[in-house]
């Protein structure tokens, strides 16, 4: 009697866990239409969300439409959670996969904010809340540590241990220095395309 409680107590909390999917996503894209609508009243917010969208179809053209309201819902929901501008998000993503859920670099970074695997052990690395949310804390840690957006980002980039070490004299790796200088000037597009 007792294994058949628990054989159908997992069966169903299987079933359970198996239709999460489809119910997060339309979630999501809830949440990014429900901003995206009351951003219209206010023209900064509606601004700042075609200005992501643009940046990001011109990144990845393909990007299927619900993965772009996934992204977006998840850049403004990380940004709020963790303080860091949704511009500066979008950059990162844009430079570490080019708005890829699935990328994989050579050294084993995984999804959108290309986390190594150790910090991403905890969720699917393809999901795109959870990385962009994880990357985002992550860079936030590493501003509050440097205190400077440029130290930040190659500390992400390289690692803190690095960066460190050679912060007085800016003695990166080669793919450090070009990583942040194509994440500033993706940063600072999107911040001018703003003034416009």
């Amino acid at each position: 009697m007792t294994r058949r409680f628990c054989f159908i107590f997992l069966l169903t909390l299987g079933g359970l866990l198996m239709s999460a999917d489809a119910v997060i996503a339309p979630l999501w894209s809830d949440y990014y239409l429900n901003h995206l609508e009351l951003s219209k009243n206010g023209n900064e917010y509606y601004e700042l969300i075609n200005t992501l969208i643009g940046f990001i179809k011109s990144q990845h053209p393909n990007l299927p439409e619900e993965d772009m309201k996934l992204i977006i819902a998840s850049i403004m929901e990380a940004s709020e959670q963790h303080g860091v501008d949704p511009r500066l998000i979008a950059s990162l993503i844009a430079a570490e996969s080019g708005f890829r859920k699935t990328a994989v670099s050579r050294v084993g970074a995984r999804g959108l904010t290309q986390l190594m695997p150790d910090k991403c052990r905890d969720f699917d690395w393809r999901d795109i809340r959870g990385n962009v949310n994880r990357g985002t804390e992550y860079l936030r840690k590493m501003m509050n540590r440097f205190d400077s957006v440029s130290l930040a980002l190659a500390a992400y980039n390289a690692g803190p241990t690095r960066i460190s070490r050679n912060i007085r004299n800016y003695s990166w790796p080669r793919e450090t220095r070009y990583y942040v200088d194509r994440v500033t000037v993706y940063y600072n597009n999107l911040r001018q395309a703003k003034e416009m």
